[in-house]
């Protein structure tokens, strides 16, 4: 799929290829996590090929994202935090083994992690990169909605590739403020 334009090669991954869901907003009134575990989002390693580094596969998600974040004015998303992270490759693992690509319940991840609110997105596809996957969370109203929402601060990815072939790749943003 190298060789298709990208515009064509979006859509066609958009039309025929992917999947995409999202649940957004849900609020509660938790306290903040008491010793949340973050780290800083690291550089792409250009050595690295994300088609076969899943790790890199979601770093270079995440600064795709950013990149698009700060030339909207936005603050870029900094940390990957441990348990919302956890909740996404778990998903991604979940979505993996059933093949249900649905969103779980965003309760569970809000009190599970003790943030105010979470967003979620998802994409699968055959051939799918990180920068198609992105482009097709941006491409679509709701999804970009999550991407671009200001109070994102936190980011977990889980990326995971199923039995036939398909990259899954589940995002979620959280803020405990």
């Amino acid at each position: 799929m190298r060789h298709l334009t990208r515009s064509f090669c979006t859509r066609l991954l958009c039309a025929a290829l992917l999947s995409l869901g999202l649940a957004t907003g849900s609020t509660a009134v938790l306290a903040a996590p008491a010793e949340a575990k973050t780290w800083q989002v690291p550089s792409a390693d250009p050595e690295a090929d994300p088609q076969v580094n899943l790790n890199e596969f979601e770093n270079r998600i995440l600064l795709k994202i950013n990149r698009v974040r700060a030339k909207r004015g936005l603050k870029k998303v900094r940390l990957f935090q441990s348990c919302v992270d956890q909740k996404s490759e778990n998903w991604a693992r979940r979505i993996k083994r059933t093949g249900e690509f649905v969103h779980r319940d965003q309760m569970k991840v809000i009190k599970g992690c003790d943030l105010v609110w979470t967003g979620e997105t998802l994409v699968r596809g055959v051939g799918l990169t990180p920068e198609v996957a992105v482009q097709a969370w941006l491409d679509s109203p709701s999804h970009r909605a999550v991407l671009m929402k200001p109070r994102a601060r936190w980011a977990g990815i889980g990326v995971k590739v199923d039995s036939q072939g398909r990259t899954i790749g589940v995002l979620n943003f959280g803020d405990a403020t």
